[in-house]
């Protein structure tokens, strides 16, 4: 008595749903990864005789199926790359792999298969401006944030996280005054700024990421600019014909009305408003014997009529006394 085998089987895959597959970005196209196969338990006739696998995702597939048979008639099935993967692009795939048999009509059986598209370090941290500037004051207490820098990574886990320095050349000219924090990105003021000094500030931050593999880095320009402050005191420099500096000044008791006694000059360290001055002449009696002159700019100068103690004294917004005395 002989049996004949029916179709009464669905092929079956061992494997779990979904069979899971990491492939990392940076493989190139022909690489190939085993699928799951699908066993039957009819005879040879009616075991599975082909595989077809579709894409559950809108854009089309970067991947090709192989089918290689064995000898033993079963089918070795292949999940190869067929162009080049971008998990900043798509970072997972879900597909649909399916068995058929050999019956009329055709039994079959599915299994999902989920691709994992797995990072490499294959983007740089990008700030969000070309350039970064801000302005502050010349008194702005140490510890002040001046701007907040920021960049970004396209790259996952590690490889996105980025960290923040100055580049070497700027840190040896300027690490003493703006120190940049490694994580937040903040410029922080760590020195004192002095406008007179430096009015303008010109360094590069680099981000970098933190990846184990190749680490990438960008680099920005930063441009900090200092306002003047009202800092800084007029000074009164008194010279004679015989002295420079002087604060002390020799007078012959009968030199004539209108002799020259001194030439003084103002200057003020500080800019624009801050570093205009005026000046006048104050004496211990009522009758000053001496003269003011301007002249030119900040310059002065002082003439003699009669004996006396006397002080030249500056308006500005920063007031000075410069003493003179004359002696007869």
């Amino acid at each position: 008595m002989t049996i004949h085998d029916i179709n009464d089987h669905d092929p079956v895959f061992k494997h779990k749903s979904p069979f899971v597959v990491h492939i990392s970005e940076s493989v190139p196209p022909g690489v190939e990864y085993a699928l799951p196969v699908a066993v039957d338990a009819d005879s040879r006739h009616f075991a599975v005789q082909r595989y077809v696998l579709n894409s559950q995702v809108p854009q089309s597939s970067p991947f090709q199926l192989l089918l290689k048979r064995k000898p033993d008639g079963s089918i070795d099935v292949r999940l190869a790359v067929e162009r080049p993967l971008d998990r900043e692009a798509v970072s997972n795939y879900r597909l649909t792999l399916t068995a058929f048999d050999g019956g009329s009509p055709p039994r079959s059986a599915s299994v999902q298969v989920a691709v994992v598209v797995l990072d490499t370090n294959d983007n740089r941290p990008t700030f969000d401006r070309p350039s970064y500037d801000a302005t502050v004051d010349e008194n702005l207490p140490i510890g002040s944030t001046v701007l907040r820098l920021r960049a970004a990574d396209a790259d996952d886990s590690a490889n996105a996280v980025v960290r923040y320095h100055m580049n070497s050349a700027s840190h040896a000219t300027h690490g003493d005054v703006f120190a940049v924090d490694s994580i937040s990105g903040d410029v922080v003021v760590i020195g004192d700024l002095d406008f007179e000094r430096l009015s303008v500030y010109h360094f590069e931050v680099c981000a970098v990421d933190s990846g184990p593999e190749v680490v990438t880095s960008s680099e920005v320009a930063v441009v900090i600019r200092v306002n003047d402050v009202n800092d800084n005191a007029p000074v009164i420099v008194v010279n004679t014909l015989a002295t420079s500096g002087t604060h002390v000044v020799d007078v012959v008791e009968n030199s004539p009305a209108g002799t020259f006694v001194g030439h003084v000059t103002v200057r003020d360290d500080d800019s624009g408003r801050n570093g205009r001055t005026s000046c006048s002449m104050t004496s211990h009696s009522a009758d000053s014997p001496l003269r003011l002159k301007h002249i030119f700019d900040s310059e002065y100068q002082v003439h003699f009529s009669a004996s006396a103690n006397v002080h030249i004294r500056p308006i500005s917004y920063c007031s000075f006394l410069s003493y003179v005395t004359l002696l007869l």
